[in-house]
């Protein structure tokens, strides 16, 4: 019997109000069925329910279960992948066109927000601080950003010193910054409880608790099992992501995909003194560390996050690390009482890049967001749902004419830990 993870006891759960949502039962006949209930299939169902298809989603878990209810609100236009990088390996062109993929993400949630009325995911652009530990990695981030100046030909974002780092953040540990306007933070739950909500009005079958055991392709349609019954459609959209592993439908996906969990630790609401000295702007926060911690404030908390608590279940000694890594940045918050520790997985791609595109002529497929996929997911998860429906879309690199694999995909679990441990060698002695 598939086990699904519970849902995470997290602050964006405390802040939402439970998301009506029935299993499928019985038999059913559409158009589209989605398999996914996160950003990325909400979006694809609103995408094809708009162009006249009949649309049925089935979520395995309940809403919320994956990493659209798990992650840290983190609304950024980027990919893990550098665009100098992708100049290097594909052209300027290419390098241009993620350039403005990436702010398209951007663009296309907060016309979405807006579409649907979703008011209560409080979404704001404050952009976000790159914070550099040291100086090799400041230099790094002025000639980022100079290049990407040059190149693109837009404004480059504004480099800032030790000390106005500290008197933002309050954390005396950073040698400088670049800060990026794109972007913002959001309510990530209240974002995707808005889209649920948004795709029920527009008369989208949906259906949580309804996990997909087996998918069989036959001349003309596709049949997907399901406990209560089988859902019988002409296509189908893979959009499981990190949780792709789950049930067996995703199996060829998940292939394509390395789990890694992510974990975030919320304080207990600070003083009126301690809030105004840290994080001042409220904007999202990161660091350029190998094994990256990133941080925000939102209702007079902190709450920071990292990679690198391995494994499938929750991990006491991972908390205890991230909470050691809270205090090493902000020591004066040593102490401070922790009301909320929660975690999921993120799916990393060998290429640091998302992949969509086609499994066979009827079953597509979208996921691997490397953990920057609050608005990339949500915007491919609409792009792939255009092409389904025959329009012409350019995804770039993202585009894949079928799934890349992961090389020595049944040692993954061993490389994950190999890099995590070397990564932590490296930032430790200052590398």
């Amino acid at each position: 019997m598939m086990r699904l993870p519970p849902l995470p006891a997290s602050l964006w759960r405390d802040q939402v109000p439970e998301v009506e949502a029935v299993p499928l039962k019985g038999d059913c006949r559409c158009d589209v069925a989605i398999v996914g209930g996160g950003y990325a299939g909400l979006h694809a169902a609103l995408a094809l329910a708009e162009a006249g298809e009949d649309v049925v989603l089935a979520e395995a878990g309940w809403v919320g279960t994956g990493g659209s209810g798990r992650n840290g609100g983190v609304v950024s236009a980027k990919f893990r992948r550098g665009f100098d990088d992708l100049a290097r390996l594909h052209g300027i062109d290419m390098s241009r066109r993620m350039h403005d993929i990436a702010h398209e993400s951007v663009d296309h949630l907060i016309e979405t927000l807006g579409r649907l009325g979703i008011e209560d995911a409080d979404f704001t652009a404050n952009g976000q601080l790159k914070c550099a530990h040291s100086q090799a990695a400041f230099d790094h981030l002025r000639a980022q950003s100079r290049w990407q100046a040059d190149t693109f030909g837009t404004a480059p974002a504004r480099l800032l010193d030790a000390a106005e780092v500290e008197g933002e953040t309050g954390s005396p540990g950073f040698v400088g910054g670049l800060l990026q306007e794109e972007g913002g933070t959001i309510r990530p739950l209240a974002y995707l409880a808005g889209l649920w909500r948004g795709a029920r009005r527009k008369g989208i079958a949906l259906h949580a608790g309804t996990p997909i055991t087996e998918l069989i392709e036959e001349a003309g349609r596709v049949r997907l099992r399901h406990p209560g019954g089988e859902i019988v459609a002409d296509r189908v959209l893979l959009a499981t992501n990190a949780y792709s592993w789950l049930t067996p439908a995703g199996a060829t996906l998940a292939r394509s995909l390395v789990p890694f969990r992510s974990a975030m630790v919320a304080t207990a609401p600070l003083s009126e003194a301690a809030s105004a000295k840290f994080l001042s702007a409220s904007r999202s926060y990161t660091e350029t560390r190998r094994m990256m911690r990133w941080f925000r404030k939102i209702d007079g908390r902190i709450v920071f996050g990292g990679r690198g608590a391995l494994g499938a279940v929750e991990s006491p000694a991972a908390y205890r690390r991230l909470e050691k890594a809270l205090v090493g940045i902000f020591p004066d918050l040593d102490g401070v009482a922790i009301d909320y520790r929660w975690s999921g997985q993120v799916a990393l791609t060998f290429d640091g890049l998302p992949h969509a595109g086609r499994l066979s002529d009827r079953v597509f497929y979208a996921g691997g967001f490397n953990g920057a996929g609050v608005a990339m997911s949500g915007y491919v998860g609409d792009r792939i749902g255009r092409m389904m429906h025959g329009e012409r879309v350019d995804l770039g690199l993202i585009a894949r004419e079928s799934v890349p694999r992961v090389p020595f995909y049944p040692l993954r679990a061993i490389g994950v830990r190999a890099a995590t441990f070397g990564s932590e060698i490296m930032d430790a002695i200052g590398r």
